[in-house]
């Protein structure tokens, strides 16, 4: 019987935390979306799939072309490298300082993850969806319509290319939101009231210059933050490994950091926060990194690949769920069993926006966006980024953490 591809490595990284007893997944499997084209190569691919959720967090898709046309990937690939490769002067006519939704171009250093600088910029920009009214929390900015575009004359066709890629991507994530609930033995649909009508799906536009070269004698130059220690907080991320470079790392259940290297006509999927949050646990929101090194900009003949440039996209829940929302679906008793035996999970991922993502996927992610972007967020929301600050670094250090006032997060406050 046909079994899931597994990618098997030995170069894995162990975290300094300490390590669970359990048995920790070692490879990341390939799931081959042309088994949906039977009904028995469909049970087949929704039991691969349960196992992924549940076990690893963390897939490849290959056989995408259906979804996702080779014409439609190398286009907006081009006309992505194409915008990244502007000169600085251009980027910064879109800069994401000017826009409340975070959307637009982050220059290099402005990003942080756990208040670490990201060695990367990037671009975001969101499917269509309508600015948040009046009286709607402010959390609820993080969403809104791409009011920044780059100048046609500089990058022609990227608009069009961008948001047919999107939209292809978009119709993948509502196949993927009947399969999750396929493969934990629920209703077709019963996931879909977790969604916004248009759904919000937001794609980052991701550069990573070759880094620093290590002193010679550093013996391991493997520690350059591209991208820090982190969980996505959506339902699920579809990430195009744009080029053949590593560094892109996934951490099992025992701290250890498995890559998660390019594929050739793949999409790496992952589980998120919003995702792990609805089914109580039993879907995993994996903890990963992009882990930079000099020699991880070299191909097999040691000649210079050039940047690293990848680019998600993040499938996510409606931002005005609430807690209670959130906690209502009901698994079968085996699919909650698959969760139930009391492993810990050692983690390097910031535990500070744990709470947040429990109480709504909104506040979760507005307050993600506040900590990495943290120059946006004092030009829009002065008041609430201190203090989200001040909590995150009090909860770094344990020094009496006392937890921020919630009223940001209530429908009645207003943007200042």
């Amino acid at each position: 019987m046909s079994t899931t591809t597994l990618v098997e490595t030995d170069d894995v990284h162990t975290s300094s935390r300490p390590k669970s007893s359990h048995a920790a997944f070692t490879s990341i499997p390939i799931l081959d979306l042309s088994l949906l084209d039977s009904l028995a190569g469909k049970r087949q691919f929704l039991s691969q799939l349960r196992e992924a959720l549940v076990v690893v967090g963390f897939f490849y898709f290959s056989n995408i072309d259906r979804w996702l046309p080779p014409s439609v990937q190398h286009t907006f690939v081009s006309k992505a490298k194409e915008l990244c490769n502007l000169p600085l002067e251009k980027k910064l006519e879109i800069d994401m300082m000017n826009s409340k939704h975070f959307l637009g171009y982050s220059q290099m250093g402005k990003e942080r993850t756990a208040r670490e600088v990201d060695y990367r910029e990037m671009f975001d920009f969101l499917s269509p969806v309508p600015a948040p009214g009046p009286d709607e929390p402010v959390y609820m900015n993080v969403q809104g319509p791409n009011q920044q575009w780059p100048d046609e004359k500089e990058v022609q066709g990227f608009r069009h290319a961008l948001e047919t890629y999107l939209a292809a991507v978009g119709k993948l994530g509502e196949t993927m939101t009947i399969l999750v609930a396929e493969a934990l033995d629920l209703e077709a649909t019963a996931l879909m009231r977790f969604f916004g009508s248009p759904p919000r799906n937001k794609v980052s536009l991701l550069k990573y210059p070759e880094p620093p070269v290590a002193p010679p004698d550093d013996d391991d130059d493997d520690d350059f933050q591209g991208v820090g220690s982190h969980k996505d907080g959506g339902f699920l991320t579809y990430l195009l490994q744009a080029t053949p470079h590593h560094g892109l790392e996934a951490q099992n259940k025992s701290g250890i950091w498995i890559p998660v290297p390019p594929i050739p006509n793949t999409l790496v999927v992952n589980v998120g926060r919003s995702l792990e949050s609805i089914t109580g646990g039993v879907c995993t929101a994996t903890t990963h990194r992009v882990n930079l090194s000099a020699r991880k900009f070299l191909d097999g003949n040691g000649y210079p690949l050039g940047p690293r440039f990848s680019f998600p996209v993040f499938q996510t829940l409606k931002m005005d769920l609430t807690s209670e929302e959130m906690a209502s679906l009901k698994l079968p008793k085996h699919i909650r069993d698959l969760a139930a035996d009391g492993e810990r999970v050692d983690s390097d991922a910031e535990a500070y926006f744990e709470k947040y993502h429990l109480e709504s996927p909104g506040v979760g992610i507005f307050t993600a966006r506040l900590t990495s972007h943290p120059e946006v967020g004092r030009r829009w929301y002065p008041g609430i980024v201190e203090e989200i600050l001040k909590g995150q670094a009090e909860f770094a250090t344990c020094d009496s953490f006392s937890g921020e006032s919630a009223c940001w997060r209530k429908p009645v406050c207003k943007t200042k």
